[in-house]
Formats: structure tokens, C-alpha cells, sequence
């Protein structure tokens, strides 16, 4: 689960075979680990709503498990 907003993160997505890109991830979205890249130190991410972002190492301080999480945070209140 994203935990802050974060307008500067890039995405992309791909719909019925056409890109789209876009920019800004936001408090409360909720993904699914794809990759863990070792060598590049990145993690890639698809969101629930079919984006897929980069996270460098450094910026996993923006991420958290979301496995158990309280009813405002499920409800994004």
C-alpha cells in the first residue's frame, strides 16, 4: 500500500493492447509485487488499478504491507 502521495512517480498501463502513461501514485492505492530487480534496485509494482510502477530501493520508505490494516485504511478515509 502506497502511504503518501507522491506526485513525481511515473506509471504506465496497458489496456486493451494501448499504452498510457501517467505520473503520480497516492496515499491509500493498493499493489501487488511483480519484480524485484538486484542488480538495478527496483521494485515494480502493479496497482489495483492496472498501473505499473518503478520503486528505486530508496523509495520503499513510501510503501508498507497491507495484509492487515485497520477499516478506515481499507475504506481510504
Amino acid at each position: 500500500m502506497q502511504i503518501k502521495n507522491n506526485y513525481d512517480m511515473d506509471w504506465q498501463k496497458d489496456t486493451y493492447g494501448s499504452k498510457e502513461w501517467g505520473r503520480g501514485v497516492f496515499n491509500g492505492e493498493i499493489g501487488t509485487i511483480l519484480k524485484i530487480d538486484e542488480l538495478n534496485k527496483q521494485v515494480e509494482i502493479k496497482f489495483d488499478d492496472e498501473k505499473i510502477a518503478l520503486y528505486g530501493y530508496e523509495e520503499l520508505d513510501q510503501i508498507e504491507h497491507s495484509y492487515s490494516i485497520t477499516i478506515h485504511k481499507a475504506q481510504r478515509k
